[in-house]
């Protein structure tokens, strides 16, 4: 009899889980909410909208929803309604008879996600909330890493901006010495900031403790020596003690190339820091999978799994008590020591990651269905997942900043710097999905208007993907994805060279 899933999240990574989800013979439908505009171009996909739950799966319903609706939609300021509360995202699981729960987005897993399902009897593939500690507060996990003996960088945990800064002043430069400043909660991704020197560092300390401009002012951050290497994330379907390894993928944080000096310069101006060049992070501008580091090297991820994925899992258990349950990622930064690879925690999540998702599940063979049914139940060493001969890149469009013009809406001294700071939205998008074959979309801030375009909803806006047998042929195919020819708005912005000669990099 045929299964009906749910995923749960709001962006790409959540449709990249569903598409995973469809290939299973044994799944009639996944349901994805709070969803957004994707839903309207995935197969076997439902996306619910409104106050009476509307059931969209194709364009046309959608359309018909807008006529439908018309008046519910001018009452919500133009938008379409989604179901983003946890209680009725519940109460919808509840009245659909979801078979299986899969948990997508951070934000539901910390608000009791799982313990909400399974209240109601749903079984959820996922963490409990307080599993989510790993993630959901950076300064808790690296004390339990150096209490474990956990490679990672050495940090110190401060609880007021005026110690952090003594600490600064003190040892930033020191021996050649850099800082990373890190937000300690959930922040989408953006609570990281890589300084180049002691003033973007203070910066740091002053934005996320102090000034409450970018996020409201928090009671402590951890700082991190910062490391040079490569940036490597790996991925682990986990039971308790059981693994099964799902992967990895190689992350594009920073939001311009680093040779970008006049788009770097000038969104630091828009922040409000002028003379600093602080490439920020952001949720992830890209993604390479599996990551060239890790594709040839079966002994790398053998190393990894028994250096920190384990060790840290069992402890976890052992000592805190807590049994995680779900996906779990390790970023980790691999630096070479005496011609050896040795790696390094700099983070943990208590789900998938975006856009590592959108990149890895085209290149898992072994359907996430089959991957959480065992998972859930126990049976991990059941599982031989398979993976395809292939490689995947992903590009994301983001709503950026732009030089100003008369009629822009914005004084010229008041331009928005674009994602990951203030940025439009509401920009029409001139979009076609009718891609080439082993390409693909995944929607991450869209909307439909009252007049039935397609619109700016986010930051991170729509990932265009190419699937192919090398590196560059599939970022070839990524940034036609998200070319003008598919994808056009006001504001775009992109990575120009994700992907780009990764074949040809010897590790």
């Amino acid at each position: 009899m045929s299964e009906v899933l749910a995923v749960i999240g709001g962006g790409a990574r959540e449709w990249a889980l569903a598409e995973s989800i469809t290939k299973s013979k044994n799944v009639s439908e996944v349901h994805v909410l709070p969803g957004n505009l994707g839903g309207a171009f995935e197969k076997k996909c439902v996306w619910p909208i409104g106050n009476d739950r509307i059931k969209i799966r194709n364009f046309n319903d959608i359309k018909q929803f807008i006529i439908d609706y018309k008046q519910e939609i001018q009452e919500n300021n133009g938008r379409i309604k989604r179901l983003d509360d946890l209680n009725e995202i519940i109460s919808y699981l509840s009245e659909n008879n979801i078979d299986m729960v899969v948990g997508g987005q951070e934000k539901y897993l910390s608000q009791n996600l799982k313990e909400s399902c399974e209240k109601k009897g749903i079984s959820c593939w996922g963490p409990t909330s307080k599993a989510m500690i790993v993630e959901a507060d950076k300064c808790n996990t690296n004390n339990l890493m150096k209490k474990w003996g956990i490679p990672c960088p050495k940090f110190e945990n401060f609880y007021d901006a005026d110690s952090a800064k003594i600490f600064l002043r003190e040892n930033f430069g020191r021996n050649g010495k850099k800082y990373v400043v890190k937000y300690p909660y959930l922040f989408d991704g953006k609570g990281s900031r890589v300084c180049n020197n002691l003033e973007e560092a203070l910066s740091a300390v002053d934005d996320f403790m102090v000034d409450g401009v970018i996020c409201p002012p928090v009671d402590k951050i951890t700082i991190e020596e910062r490391l040079f290497g490569e940036e490597v994330m790996v991925f682990y379907a986990v039971h308790e003690g059981q693994v099964k390894y799902l992967g990895s993928a190689k992350d594009f944080p920073e939001r311009f190339d680093a040779e970008d000096t006049f788009l770097i310069d000038r969104f630091n101006k828009r922040m409000g820091h002028p003379g600093e060049m602080v490439n920020y992070i952001t949720g992830g501008m890209g993604v390479v999978a599996p990551h060239p580091l890790l594709k040839e090297n079966p002994e790398l991820i053998k190393k990894i799994e028994n250096i920190i994925v384990l060790p840290f899992l069992t402890n976890l258990l052992e000592e805190e008590k807590l049994a995680f349950n779900g996906i779990i990622y390790f970023g980790l930064c691999a630096v070479k020591e005496n011609n050896n690879y040795n790696f390094y925690v700099f983070e943990i999540n208590g789900r998938d990651g975006s856009p590592e998702a959108e990149g890895r599940w085209p290149t898992v063979e072994t359907s996430l269905y089959d991957i959480a049914k065992k998972s859930y139940e126990g049976k991990l060493d059941e599982l031989n997942v398979k993976f395809r001969d292939n490689v995947c890149v992903g590009v994301f469009a983001v709503s950026g900043s732009f030089p100003w013009f008369k009629g822009c809406g914005f004084e010229s001294s008041q331009m928005p710097p674009g994602y990951p700071g203030k940025h439009l939205t509401g920009q029409t998008i001139e979009y076609s999905n009718e891609l080439p074959e082993n390409s693909f979309h995944r929607h991450a801030g869209t909307f439909i208007t009252q007049t039935s375009n397609i619109a700016v909803g986010g930051g991170r806006v729509i990932l265009g993907g190419g699937i192919a047998k090398t590196y560059n042929e599939a970022s070839k195919m990524a940034y036609e994805a998200i070319s003008d020819k598919y994808v056009r708005f006001v504001g775009k912005s992109f990575r120009k060279k994700i992907g780009e000669d990764i074949d040809s990099i010897k590790y």
